[in-house]
């Protein structure tokens, strides 16, 4: 079974595919994260042949989904924490916006899922890495939902950001994910849409089980 789900920053597509793949035995793929790993590759090792550092890097994901790393030049890097702070949040939108290192990481990410239950997130899975996938969802909330969701997030990993830049940010992030060219996020016509806005993670994660447990029903 392949459960593709598709969102806005700050949706809950992570912490909800965390229960959901728990739950039902699936693999979870963030492919945010992916994106992610390549913005802190790009500050940290410029972004010169950035494209070319995409091919070449291998992309580690364990305790599923819990943990990634990437093994660059020979050396593996636990990035778990590193990709989850604003300096990373702001440089992701540029690197997604790429379309070279879409095409990558979206082959990337399709080998992943070959031949495997997974539960895949991000921008463009309903659409583009997982068309055929049994279940397609696209989550979402208000902004402002959103913007304390993260804001509380990074409190949590206490990183200093204020509300109202937080908000800013990711009304920015919703502009530059819906008017990109290559890949721009959208809802597919046959992908169900979920507002989270007002719901907890246990009541989101209970609405996708009924749409997994009704696919398996009917298959």
């Amino acid at each position: 079974m392949q459960v593709a789900i598709d969102g806005p920053a700050g949706s809950g597509k992570s912490s909800v595919c965390k229960i959901i793949a728990e739950k039902y035995s699936l693999t979870y793929i963030d492919t945010g994260a992916m994106y992610r790993s390549i913005a802190w590759l790009s500050i940290h090792f410029g972004e010169d042949n950035i494209v070319e550092k995409t091919k070449n890097t291998e992309f580690i994901l364990e305790d599923n989904g819990k943990k990634i790393s990437i093994n660059y030049n020979g050396k593996l890097y636990d990035l778990t924490k590193e990709i989850r702070t604003p300096e990373i949040s702001s440089k992701v939108a540029f690197i997604a916006s790429n379309s070279d290192i879409r095409k990558i990481l979206v082959e990337k990410q399709q080998l992943f899922a070959k031949g495997s239950d997974v539960i895949m997130e991000g921008r463009d899975i309903t659409t583009v890495v997982l068309p055929n996938a049994d279940i397609k969802i696209f989550l979402t909330a208000s902004p402002e939902e959103r913007a304390k969701r993260r804001f509380k997030e990074w409190e949590g990993m206490e990183q200093s950001e204020e509300y109202a830049k937080v908000l800013e940010e990711i009304k920015k992030r919703d502009e530059m994910d819906m008017t990109r060219k290559e890949s721009p996020l959208l809802q597919s016509e046959d992908a169900v849409l979920l507002d989270t806005t007002g719901l907890s993670l246990e009541q989101v994660a209970d609405k996708i089980g009924e749409m997994i447990t009704a696919c398996k029903n009917k298959n």
